[in-house]
């Protein structure tokens, strides 16, 4: 059955039916949705505009719109707190000489914005890490955590306390980057991604701790590596972040797909289980629940049972008790 909803969108109004069929991010807080459409103006510019809507009792309205310079990487590059909207960007500039477009990686910056209910700019952070561009982002609270990448991984934490003027206060840079972003405690982030060289050659999937509790000076306090560089290994969680599952208040897991360089019986694809320890992070085990390729797409955990779906099959799997 098609919800309420959507049937009043498609009958009171077709424009934001199709808004909201062609847009590329939507968050939403309360009774309010914000969605983000990519689009290139009339410069070749990439911009982004971002539609404001509201559920009434009549319906789904249409309250403001605007747009900033650049694009999204995924929707953790948004947040809407009912009062404020946040949105991180990545921004190539073109030049437009006659009939030829160019662009120069060296131009390429990455920007803060912060929007009114009106859908206006009130605030903005620009031309962060020139060259480089967004691999992850996570707004907790009133602080932004942005990961950029081309040969190293600088970690940018933004203090948005002040709408009108938020403020850069430290940066750590790392060899590799975080694709995904999750908070684990107040000052304690996990992230999951590559490693690398500093001269931006990626390498083995890790995990990584990052200690933010002195926002001016953030730390990667743990990094554990997956394959020790014997197998090309990735995370799915990078485009689905509900694979990533918490299993307690100090453990984590996160799905891994391995393949050696020469086959052995360690590929395939794995949950492995971390814990937050008083020396750092700490792999507990491995679980394998696929054979390489079956792209894990969703799962969860009941009652010490993993429950994993795959584009081949289901599984369930059992795990030892986590202490």
């Amino acid at each position: 059955m098609v919800p309420d909803q959507y049937k009043i969108i498609e009958k009171q109004d077709e424009q934001i039916s199709n808004l909201i069929k062609s847009k590329e991010e939507i968050i939403k807080s309360n009774k309010t949705n914000v969605l983000s459409l990519k689009l290139q103006n009339e410069k070749y510019q990439e911009i982004t505009k971002v539609y404001r809507f509201e559920y009434t009792d009549s319906g789904v309205k249409h309250m403001a719109e605007g747009k900033v310079n650049g694009y999204i990487n995924n929707q953790f590059s948004m947040s809407y707190d009912g009062e404020y909207f946040r949105i991180a960007t990545t921004y190539n500039k073109v030049t437009v000489d006659g009939n030829n477009i160019s662009m120069n990686v060296e131009d390429r910056v990455n920007n803060l914005y912060i929007l009114n209910n009106s859908m206006q700019i009130i605030g903005k952070v620009e031309d962060m890490a020139k060259g480089e561009l967004i691999k992850s982002v996570r707004f907790i609270g009133n602080m932004a955590y942005i990961v950029t990448f081309r040969q190293t991984d600088p970690l940018f934490v933004i203090d948005l306390t002040d709408p009108e003027n938020p403020t850069v206060k430290g940066e750590l840079k790392i060899p590799g980057f975080s694709e995904y972003l999750h908070p684990i405690t107040e000052n304690l982030l996990v992230g999951v991604g590559r490693d690398g060289t500093m001269t931006g050659e990626n390498g083995d999937c890790k995990v990584s701790l990052f200690d933010v509790s002195n926002p001016y000076e953030p730390k990667e306090s743990s990094v554990l590596k997956v394959s020790d560089g014997k197998a090309y290994c990735y995370s799915t969680v990078a485009d689905n972040h509900k694979t990533y599952i918490t299993l307690s208040s100090n453990e984590f897991a996160v799905p891994f797909s391995i393949d050696g360089y020469v086959y052995n019986d360690n590929d395939g694809d794995y949950y492995i289980r971390y814990k937050l320890t008083s020396d750092g992070l700490c792999e507990v085990a491995r679980l394998k629940v696929g054979d390489n390729g079956s792209q894990i797409m969703g799962a969860t955990y009941v009652e010490n049972i993993f429950y994993v779906v795959n584009n081949c099959f289901s599984s369930v799997r059992k795990c030892a008790k986590h202490g």
